[in-house]
């Protein structure tokens, strides 16, 4: 591993079961490899805005007349040259109310670019981002892996694989609410299994 993206994107701060897992993954990952770049984003200490007509049109188009929009293309552009730069990504995604944390919406919304990291031809859309491994610690108090209530791994996926990163291992941590110790400890075992 050279360079590691990590995501955050839960509102618990330190209490987060995914930024308690994230903290073991950066730990175990510095100390298997010390020279190890990691390039960590938290989404909830520094919120993407989210956007509007006028800062999509300016991302868009490259053109900005505005601070306003000045600050998103740079925002995007940030963003994006953090992903082309990663070589594994990894990603804390607590389940809100059934899906991903706004947040992390708001931020999908400024990766998906269109030319710089999807287009689209005859065949349909193409991702055109490197398609490294990306890690995403799923918590939630209770469990949905596999029930009508899980919608949200098959939009991480999609929206993921859209701008080319289809190499996608969701983590289920579930059952917080009453049995953390076993479903973190099971986590654990699955950071020690990737880190191999």
């Amino acid at each position: 591993m050279s360079n590691v993206l990590v995501l955050r994107t839960s509102v618990n701060g330190d209490k987060s079961f995914s930024n308690q897992l994230i903290d073991q993954f950066i730990t175990k990952t510095r100390a298997k490899w010390p020279e190890v770049n990691i390039i960590e984003r938290d989404l909830d200490d520094n919120p993407v805005p989210l956007l509007t007509s006028k800062t999509v049109a300016a991302i868009r188009a490259g053109i900005a007349e505005t601070e306003e929009q000045r600050h998103a293309i740079a925002l995007a552009d940030e963003l994006i040259a953090e992903l082309k730069q990663a070589d594994y990504i990894v990603l804390g995604l607590p389940r809100y109310n059934f899906t991903a944390p706004a947040t992390f919406k708001a931020y999908v919304d400024y990766i998906a670019r269109p030319r710089i990291t999807f287009a689209y031809d005859e065949n349909g859309p193409k991702g055109l981002l490197p398609n490294v491994p990306v890690f995403a610690f799923v918590t939630s108090g209770g469990e949905y892996e596999g029930t009508e209530f899980d919608t949200m791994s098959a939009w991480v996926k999609q929206v993921l694989g859209f701008v080319g990163l289809s190499n996608v291992d969701l983590i289920h941590v579930e059952g917080l609410a009453y049995k953390a110790d076993e479903a973190i400890a099971k986590a654990s075992a699955k950071i020690d299994e990737i880190l191999k």
